[in-house]
């Protein structure tokens, strides 16, 4: 099985412009090391982010690229993900006037405030009373944009850092194509997030190894944003400021799909979504904020 370490192979933005580090061919299972949000500082309980934590720009670095043989734009990727392995240890920190509540003036809050954790036994060890469940994602995840570069603190069509906890093991990321290649990165994995991503740093930010697969498919007619596919749910992306556009993309976003996959006239698939549909934001501290908006495929299948 190939494997893509970390070392020599991280980029912070989402660019045509990153030479490939691994090719891949589509259906083939590969590994890919991921770095902590924030650098390599972190090594044991009692690190402090401030002895090496470099800031924005240089955050989120993803690893990569990964060129998918055969992809070219007009295309759409399928990236499987079959495992998410994180290493022993985490944190999470409130950074300086990024939080959704910040003092906009002196970028003040509490201080500087951290806290690194123990991750073991499937388990958060956030204190002696309190564990937390692992429920390990990818912050990051996108393709190269045709003609720019990105920063991977920003999201987009591409993907990006699109935060979402359904981007986890078991499930499938489609993601449109714009260059030859697609150029997948990769980064950002926390062990577990909360809704929101109120810290702005984590969720509990960590290192992971990340064992997937891709597959090449036509882009559907009516994908304009990432998607992903569980056993049990479509889910539709939509990013943007204010909150509310970022709804209503990803509200957009399913109708089409449902529309065009599944059968339903655009008034029947908003109706049907006004009784089921389940929907939140899963950050709201990015560029631009995420709102996914899913759908049971009981309802689906019915039509």
């Amino acid at each position: 099985m190939q494997h893509l370490s970390k070392a020599n192979n991280l980029v912070y933005t989402c660019s045509p412009f990153h030479e490939p580090k691994l090719t891949v061919q589509p259906g083939e299972t590969f590994q890919v090391d991921t770095e902590l949000t924030s650098g390599d500082w972190l090594q044991k309980l009692t690190d402090d982010p401030a002895s090496g934590r470099r800031g924005y720009p240089y955050v989120n670095p993803a690893t990569g690229p990964v060129f998918v043989a055969g992809a070219k734009p007009g295309d759409a990727i399928v990236v499987h993900i079959d495992a998410i392995d994180l290493i022993d240890i985490g944190y999470t920190q409130l950074v300086h006037g990024k939080t959704p509540f910040p003092n906009w003036i002196r970028e003040e809050e509490w201080g500087d405030q951290f806290k690194v954790v123990r991750i073991a036994d499937g388990l958060v060890h956030w204190s002696d009373q309190i564990r937390i469940p692992i429920a390990p994602m990818i912050g990051v995840i996108g393709v190269a944009p045709e003609i720019e570069a990105i920063s991977n603190a920003d999201n987009g069509v591409h993907g990006g850092n699109l935060d979402i906890q359904e981007v986890t093991a078991g499930n499938r990321v489609i993601l449109p194509v714009f260059v030859e290649g697609a150029l997948l990165h990769v980064g950002d994995v926390h062990a577990v997030q909360g809704d929101g991503e109120l810290c702005c740093a984590g969720g509990i930010e960590t290192r992971s190894t990340l064992t997937l697969r891709v597959e090449i498919i036509p882009k559907p007619e009516q994908l304009t944003w990432p998607r992903i596919e569980t056993e049990t749910h479509l889910i539709a992306i939509g990013c943007a400021r204010p909150l509310d556009d970022a709804f209503r993309i990803a509200v957009t976003e399913l109708v089409h799909w449902m529309v065009a996959e599944h059968g339903f006239t655009e008034p029947e698939a908003l109706m049907l979504l006004g009784q089921v549909a389940e929907a939140r934001a899963t950050q709201f501290v990015n560029p631009k904020f995420t709102y996914v908006c899913k759908i049971a495929r009981q309802y689906l299948a019915a039509n």
